[in-house]
Order: structure tokens, then C-alpha cells, then sequence
């Protein structure tokens, strides 16, 4: 800034101290205010004068996501821009980059708010009364449609999903976690009540988490190499449920059965 563009500054604060008066002025909202600039104030110097978009509502993150979902599954990430999400919300570019930064940040929410809506599910239906096997086919059934969905969000930038960069690591890490401890529960559940006679649990809940992934891989290589279809994927659930229904009556011919 030249001593010229100091000048300014100094008298455009200085006319404000005088016009609220020195106790206004030293109250925090007050000198939290941007000062005033003219047409001779550098670009970057005025954008930090801006004052910061307000806090996000709940109620406003919820419409940016819903847009950004909406966007994301009709054209898949790689073709949704922030200016058209912005548009549908009636939101500044420059504010939802705030909230916001880059793509990567608001898909990854988009992704945390599905994971989280699928665990609040699970955890209602962990609350019915109902057969504990019946209880870890649900979860089966609905974590292969939770799959499907993510991908269809990013269906043009399955990379994404094949290598995910740092930040999705630790969602997706972070996810699994709450995924064996649903798993976990399911089957201790079923020791008490009978229905099962699991050894260790934590142990079964992480080997079924692991095979559950390696079936999910199948379905994001399908994709990728394009020969991925409705029936396919619905092939794929069904050999997935088959697979439960093995692991929970077993392959062992029993005497008298």
C-alpha cells in the first residue's frame, strides 16, 4: 500500500472512531467492521476486508448438500461445477467456496451425511424386536444399496472411490469403524439370545466387515471397466445375501439333517 493509500485508510477510521464515538468503536462488533476503501485500494487487500459469511444453519447446509447430491448423482462428480450448485441454492459462489472450498470438500460431506443417515437406520432397526439374523441380512442389503448410491454420486470419477486421497481415507476408515461396531452388536445380540454361537464376535464382525469390502470392490471395478448393469448389481446382492445365509447355517452336513 503507498503512503497515499495509508492516508486514506488512516482518515476512513478515523472519521468512523469520530462518527460512533470512542466507546462504540472499541466495542468488538464495531471494530470488527471492514474500514472503507476506494477504487485505489488493492483487490486482494479488499477481499480480506470483507466480513465472513455468517455461521452456516443447519437448515442452509442441509440445501447445499441436497443440491450438491441431486447434481452429483443426475451428472456424477467430474461434470458438476460449484457455480451450478451455488445457483441452485441461491448462494454466492465466494460463500459456498467459504463453507466450502473445493468439490472435494463438499462431496465428502454429501458422503458423510449418506453414511450417517445409514447408521442412524441400522441403529433403529438394531432397536426392533426382531431375530438377529434377520437383523444382519437388513444391514447386508441396505449397506449394498449405500454403496450404490456413493458410487452414482461419482460415477464419472470412480478414482475416487479406487484411490481416495487422504481426507476420504480417514471418512472411509472412520465409517468401517462404526460398521464393526454394528456388526459386533448384531452378533452379540444373537450369542445372547441364542439364535448364534459366535466364539469371539469382534473377531467374526471384522471378518465379515472384510469380506463385505472385497464384494463391494467388485462392484466399483465393474464400473469402472463399464460392464457394470442393474442385473449384475442385483446378481451381486443376491449372491451377497447368499453368502449370509451360509455363514449363518453353515455348509456342514449335521447328523439327521
Amino acid at each position: 500500500m503507498t503512503s497515499k493509500q495509508h492516508v486514506r485508510a488512516n482518515h476512513s477510521r478515523e472519521g468512523g472512531r469520530a462518527f460512533l464515538g470512542e466507546k462504540a468503536w472499541s466495542n468488538q462488533p464495531f471494530r470488527n467492521f471492514p474500514r472503507v476503501f476506494d477504487c485505489s485500494t488493492p483487490m486482494v487487500e479488499r477481499s480480506m476486508m470483507r466480513p465472513n459469511p455468517p455461521e452456516l444453519s443447519q437448515e442452509r447446509q442441509g440445501l447445499i448438500l441436497s443440491a450438491a447430491q441431486i447434481r452429483f448423482a443426475r451428472y456424477g462428480f467430474s461434470k458438476v461445477t460449484m457455480d451450478e450448485i451455488a445457483q441452485d441454492v441461491g448462494m454466492a459462489k465466494a460463500s459456498l467456496y467459504y463453507y466450502y472450498p473445493t468439490k472435494e470438500n463438499l462431496f465428502r460431506s454429501v458422503i458423510e451425511r449418506e453414511q450417517a443417515e445409514f447408521l442412524r437406520q441400522m441403529g433403529g432397526i438394531l432397536e426392533q424386536a426382531m431375530p438377529a439374523s434377520k437383523k444382519l441380512t437388513t444391514y447386508v442389503t441396505n449397506r449394498i444399496k449405500l454403496t450404490n448410491t456413493l458410487l452414482n454420486l461419482s460415477s464419472l470419477n470412480l478414482q475416487l472411490w479406487r484411490r481416495p486421497k487422504p481426507g476420504f481415507v480417514e471418512m472411509f476408515e472412520s465409517f468401517a469403524n462404526e460398521e464393526l461396531k454394528l456388526l459386533t452388536k448384531i452378533l452379540q445380540e444373537g450369542n445372547q439370545s441364542g439364535e448364534f454361537a459366535v466364539a469371539s464376535p469382534g473377531t467374526s464382525a471384522l471378518m465379515l466387515l472384510h469380506v463385505l469390502q472385497a464384494l463391494r470392490l467388485r462392484i466399483i471395478r465393474e464400473r469402472m471397466t463399464g460392464v457394470a448393469s442393474d442385473a449384475q448389481e442385483a446378481e451381486l446382492e443376491k449372491e451377497t445375501c447368499l453368502l449370509m445365509e451360509t455363514m449363518l447355517h453353515g455348509i456342514i452336513r449335521r447328523n439327521g439333517h
